[in-house]
């Protein structure tokens, strides 16, 4: 008796369930000998830089739900790891990646997963394990690569997550040795990006791996997570030619990264981009859907796309449609499944009429297999007639056969793709701890304890739950059904939004709360599209995970056709983060997309994203209207319009104002304070108090990553080099790159454009002008590209700086009138910088300083903002 058949049913029950595999010789047959053949291939690194070459080392098998092809494909990796096929050298190892599981929809848990498996095959992985801390070190900063694979159960089996904390280690530590005075105060990015501090590895990596250089080299680090797989075949190969090994990975549920868009980046390619550049690592792949790789068409969405890559799909040498048992080993299923005193407990009518009416269908088998284990408990005999029924009577037997309490659980159970114990009793708060328990041990539940939610039942199972319930005599109606759909949505969005308050749940760590995010929104989202349902709260959740930083989630969010609510919540919620485009363009198609909704639950969102992309386009009025229309709530889009509202008497340079607003939030929760801190450090750097500012702005990154907000850490280190690049070069050339390091990490291309404008006044300031000439060039252009005309600290007031500090006092005079005629508007944007760029070109009738309301005495300020030009002209002069 196995663990959950002990626990659903107790420690009397008078018979046996095993674990049952009925062969399928045709495909063991095929897998035995592409394995064979897959030994027998070498990749040195000239075949493996080939990046034309024909691609064998997949195995697709596609069938309907429910006919066992994940049973089939882990059955074959099973044999081949257990070493039950001839000629297999003694290491293997197997990586399984389903795609049911939420987690799997980023190709990072995807690619860490297999690295992690791989671990058993060979103690050493330099060039993809310090490139992988390279990667880590631009996307996760702040966050240890080897601290977190250690605590992690996200990579897979405890086991494999240690050794591969302890290998990266090990990696990270070879590549410091033989530099001298090593500390962990020398991170990775720094050594790979220097010309001359490199170790033996290094150097020796760099000269043998062509790929190993335009990998490190890549700033942005989701370009290179997706040829990281090439680094990691190289290993692989180097550790076969030691000894042979067999390097397996199973894909299983592949339809759910089929139905996304085809499209470069997506998750498919960047899947295909691994099986293609891992060819040492046979990979096996089950979808109801053929695979279609080769097709010309999806194709063109793949980086590694085409029939010339992937022949053996294209002539279907290396797809395998699953079909259902043949009746002989249905029958030796039931046979071998179910026993009593090591006989058959089914007697062979009962077994005819179950392969009658399975049609081979494994799923079929194991369910009427269930339905006789709860009449044996029970201690009846049950009559044969109960058997053999279609599908859905199945299922309908199945549930009358249960206890209403069980019957409820499971109807819960189905309503969503995944669930917990406490999901289960959001949704049921009348049902007992134990009675959810014990329904979870159940055979027909799916757990994985290293995925959150952990449970799920078979797509087939829960699609015919809801379809057979409005047979069962106690069914929900429809009306109950999507009330307890709403209710198990409301659980998920409290917990999403549980994240702004500073006690997380369960005592989760911030890095783990925030990854919880992510799976309850898009548990939510597809949720409602399932049930017509529309939760009130997915727009402050879409929010949430906006301010924490999710771009790449918010930027693949699927579409939703059939419901023009979802439908513009979720294009709202992708042009959020679409930083790369122009603001005006954005602007524009948000409207677009709102104004298709009509009447939307989603209406708060609308108005707050409207209005915060308005500041960022210079229309405050705009802004403060949009902005207005939430700022009365006490959701978090409501704390976060006042906030915005306060940033708009901010860009009115109405600071008394602004610190007004914020000493009433000084009582928030710990994300809120996070951002007015970062608010009031802009304060003292337009009051000239820069190091005060700068001091500020360290703090809030330093709490921004107690937080893990990576967003609000990448904002407050670029704050502080533009808060430190008035009055101290150095401290903003240390600071400079790992801002840049955090913006990049998380897409922020104005912050990219800003750590430039820090680092061209620090070089200003050191009087090395043609570098400060080119990064400020570099950044009007990527201002300009994006759109932002808006910024707290325009461009146009560095330049006019240093035009003044370099002589050129025309052009310093020209962008200075300018900028006073703009402040004349009712409407003034920033009209601080029309009085600081007057006082220095010495044209003070341009623009009255005391007119700006400082929090100084106008006298104080005044000798505040000459400083900088001070320090300039002499630390640069013309």
């Amino acid at each position: 008796m196995d663990l959950d058949q002990f626990f659903a049913f107790g420690p009397e029950v008078p018979f046996t369930a095993k674990r049952v595999f009925t062969d399928r010789e045709e495909y063991i047959r095929a897998f035995q000998q592409r394995i064979a053949a897959h030994l027998a291939e070498e990749w040195p690194v000239e075949r493996l830089m080939d990046f034309q070459r024909p691609a064998r080392n997949v195995m697709g098998l596609s069938g309907e739900g429910g006919i066992g092809k994940s049973t089939l494909i882990r059955h074959l990796a099973d044999l081949a790891q257990s070493g039950e096929f001839d000629g297999l050298p003694d290491d293997r190892s197997v990586a399984v990646i389903d795609f049911a599981d939420l987690s799997s929809q980023s190709f990072e848990t995807v690619l860490l997963r297999v690295r992690a498996a791989l671990g058993r095959l060979g103690k050493s992985w330099p060039a993809f394990d310090i490139a992988l801390s390279a990667y880590w070190e631009r996307k996760h900063p702040g966050e240890s690569l080897v601290r977190f694979l250690g605590k992690s159960s996200s990579v897979g089996a405890v086991s494999d997550s240690l050794r591969l904390s302890e290998q990266v280690a090990s990696s990270i530590d070879g590549l410091f040795a033989g530099l001298g005075a090593v500390t962990t105060a020398y991170r990775v990015l720094d050594l790979v990006g220097s010309s001359t501090r490199q170790s033996i590895t290094l150097r020796r990596l760099r000269r043998d791996l062509p790929a190993f250089s335009p990998i490190l080299q890549e700033e942005s680090p989701d370009r290179m997570l997706g040829y990281l797989p090439i680094l990691l075949s190289a290993d692989l190969e180097r550790i076969r030619r030691k000894s042979p090994v067999l390097a397996l990975c199973v894909l299983d549920t592949f339809e759910n990264v089929q139905v996304l868009p085809p499209e470069r980046g997506g998750l498919e390619d960047l899947v295909v981009r691994m099986a293609y550049l891992l060819p040492n690592v046979f990979f096996t792949v089950g979808s109801r859907r053929p695979l279609r790789w080769d097709d010309p068409v999806r194709g063109v969405g793949l980086t590694y796309g085409g029939a010339r890559r992937w022949p053996g799909l294209a002539d279907l040498t290396d797809q395998f449609p699953v079909d259902g048992f043949e009746a002989a080993d249905a029958d030796l299923f039931l046979r071998e499944r179910l026993l009593v005193d090591d006989e058959p407990a089914m007697d062979a009518e009962v077994r005819e009429r179950i392969v009658a009416g399975s049609g081979g269908s494994p799923l079929y088998l194991e369910l009427s297999t269930g339905l006789f284990e709860q009449h044996l408990a029970r201690g009846e005999t049950p009559d044969p007639k109960v058997f053999g029924e279609p599908f859905p009577e199945l299922v309908l037997r199945m549930m009358r056969d249960l206890s209403p309490e069980d019957r409820d659980l499971l109807r819960a159970a189905a309503l969503l793709e995944a669930f917990d114990d406490r999901l289960l009793a959001a949704i049921l708060p009348e049902a007992r701890g134990r009675r959810i328990e014990d329904f979870i041990a159940r055979r027909f539940v799916r757990h994985d304890p290293t995925v959150w939610p952990p449970c799920r039942l078979h797509e087939n199972l829960r699609r015919g739950v809801t379809d057979c319930d409005a047979h069962t005599p106690d069914g929900w109606t429809a009306r109950e059904r999507r009330d307890r759909a709403s209710q198990a949505l409301a659980y998920l969005t409290d917990f999403t939004l549980s994240i702004w308050g500073d006690d997380p749940p369960d005592e989760l760590t911030p890095a783990d709360h925030s990854r919880r995010t992510v799976a309850a929104f898009l548990l939510a989202l597809h949720g409602a599209a399932e049930h017509d349902v529309l939760p009130p709260g997915l727009g402050q959740m879409a929010y949430t995970l906006r301010y924490l930083g999710h771009w790449q989630v918010l930027t693949s969010l699927p579409r939703f056709s059939a419901s023009p609510q979802l439908a513009a919540l979720t294009e709202v919620a992708r042009l959020t983060v679409q930083v790369d485009q122009e603001a005006t363009e954005r602007h524009t198609a948000m409207k677009a997309a709102v104004e298709n909704a009509g009447a939307s639950p989603y209406a708060d969102y609308f108005h707050f994203e409207l209005g915060s992309l308005a500041q960022f386009t210079g229309d405050l009025t705009d802004s403060d209207r949009h902005l207005g229309m939430v700022a009365d709530q006490l959701s978090p889009l409501g704390v976060a319009a006042r906030f915005d509202l306060a940033g708009n008497a901010f860009r009115r340079s109405r600071y008394p104002e602004v610190v007004r607003q914020i000493e009433r939030r000084s009582a928030g929760t710990r994300l809120e304070r996070i951002g007015t801190g970062d608010l009031m450090g802009h304060v003292y750097l337009h009051n000239a108090r820069f190091q005060e500012a700068a001091e500020l702005f360290a703090q809030v990154l330093a709490e921004a990553r107690q937080a893990d907000v990576p967003l609000w850490a990448a904002r407050a280190a670029r704050h502080q080099a533009l808060a430190s690049m008035w009055f101290d070069p150095e401290l903003t050339l240390r600071t400079v790159p790992e801002a840049r390091e955090l913006n990049q990490s998380v897409g922020e291309v104005v912050g990219l454009a800003q750590c430039d404008m820090a680092e061209s006044m620090a070089h200003a300031m050191r009087g090395e002008w043609a570098v400060a000439t080119r990064l400020l060039g570099e950044a009007r252009r990527t201002f300009e590209a994006v759109g932002a005309s808006a910024e707290l600290l325009p461009i146009d007031v560095v330049e006019v700086l240093q035009l003044i500090a370099r002589g050129q006092d025309e052009q310093a005079l020209a962008i200075t009138v300018r900028l006073a005629e703009a402040a004349g508007s009712e409407e003034a944007f920033l009209p601080v910088w029309s009085a600081v760029t007057a006082l220095w070109t010495g044209q003070p009738e341009l623009h009255d300083f005391t007119r700006t309301r400082w929090l100084d005495l106008p006298e104080t300020t005044r000798e505040r903002w000459a400083q900088p030009l001070h320090r300039l002209r002499a630390g640069g002069g013309s």
